[in-house]
């Protein structure tokens, strides 16, 4: 089967076909402390805004990461520690849903990378709630120097979940909480069909978790919600989305949110359902709460890439006055792979 059917979850397109290719309940309330944001100019509309400096030359191949048997890679979560180092913790597979390892890398630049000595972290069959598989999503570095890795579950049947797997440092040893951190809405809620894709990124007084969900199990990702946390294990979620779909190009749904902060204000890169999840849009906020999206989206596609094919998951960096965001892009169905490619754009992007 073809590795189309690989990003289709419980909450996804189509139902599953076998592919190859501990928190308390959350509540409903919460909020995100603002952040201020610089005046705004207008920008017109062109066709990206992202470029890749390394053209066709993948930064990140599944052969460097220690995977050459598998198919896939994508870039799951990318840190930036006290010293400057970036550590990817990568996910590398070929069967989907089916085990996920996770491998780390490390880099000076963020361009180069090399793969360490703790390689892999550890993999999906470590994660008690991963029915059969996991995905790293994203992470983050706590106050006291805890390392975070944010997972979602790939399920078969239940809706998916979000947990977390925490290390003194980088190179682990990692421990993953037995029960997810975040779960699907009870029956009726905007969030039923389950949760994916998280991105975490820090408030003025804690932490802010975007995350794609939808109503109903095996229907697209309907739209982005929002949950917060004081602490990084104990979430609030927001009670509505804080992203629906709007226009023409993401009609089908919206997907695979990636918010970073920058001096204009909260930054979020996410995907429409539509045209093999490769449109991605820009959406910007005062306060991490209510979003306004760019008029010039999509502002990245696959006519962008630097290699034919299509884009799936990613990971968002602000670093040293750039976007930096890391894509895994190739090609689906038999004999299909991917690797990740940096694409770039200046961090003071204007405002519409």
């Amino acid at each position: 089967m073809s590795r189309s059917h690989r990003r289709i979850p419980a909450l996804g397109l189509v139902a599953l076909l076998v592919a190859a290719c501990g928190g308390p309940p959350a509540t409903t309330s919460g909020d995100v402390p603002s952040v201020p944001a610089s005046p705004a100019t207008s920008r017109a509309p062109e066709a990206s805004v992202f470029s890749f400096p390394g053209g066709d030359t993948p930064n990140v191949t599944r052969e460097l990461a220690g995977f050459p048997d598998e198919s896939y890679i994508n870039p799951g979560a990318v840190l930036v520690d006290d010293d400057g180092t970036f550590h990817m913790f990568a996910n590398a597979f070929t069967a989907w849903p089916g085990t996920v390892s996770f491998p780390h890398l490390t880099s000076t630049d963020g361009v180069a990378w090399t793969l360490s000595a703790s390689s892999p972290a550890f993999t999906s069959e470590d994660v008690p709630f991963a029915e059969p598989g996991a995905d790293v999503s994203t992470g983050f570095i706590a106050d006291d120097g805890t390392w975070t890795l944010v997972l979602e579950s790939v399920n078969f049947t239940d809706p998916w979940a979000i947990g977390r797997a925490t290390a003194p440092g980088p190179d682990g040893p990692w421990t993953i909480d037995p029960e997810p951190i975040l779960t699907a809405g009870a029956e009726g809620d905007w969030d039923a069909g389950g949760l994916s894709w998280p991105s975490v990124v820090r408030g003025d007084e804690g932490w802010a978790m975007y995350y794609a969900a939808a109503e109903r199990p095996r229907t697209p990702t309907q739209a982005i919600g929002l949950a917060t946390s004081t602490d990084g294990i104990t979430w609030t979620k927001h009670p509505e989305p804080v992203l629906e779909p709007g226009a023409t190009w993401d009609a089908a749904g919206i997907d695979r949110p990636r918010v970073q902060r920058t001096d204009a204000g909260w930054l979020m890169i996410y995907a429409g359902a539509g045209q093999s999840l490769s449109d991605r849009g820009l959406a910007w906020s005062d306060d991490g709460v209510s979003w306004t999206p760019d008029p010039a989206n999509p502002v990245l596609g696959r006519d962008d890439f630097p290699i034919q094919g299509n884009t799936w998951d990613t990971a968002l960096l602000v670093h040293d006055g750039e976007l930096r965001y890391y894509m895994e892009i190739g090609s689906a169905g038999g004999g299909g792979t991917t690797d990740i490619y940096l694409a770039t754009a200046p961090a003071d992007l204007p405002r519409p």
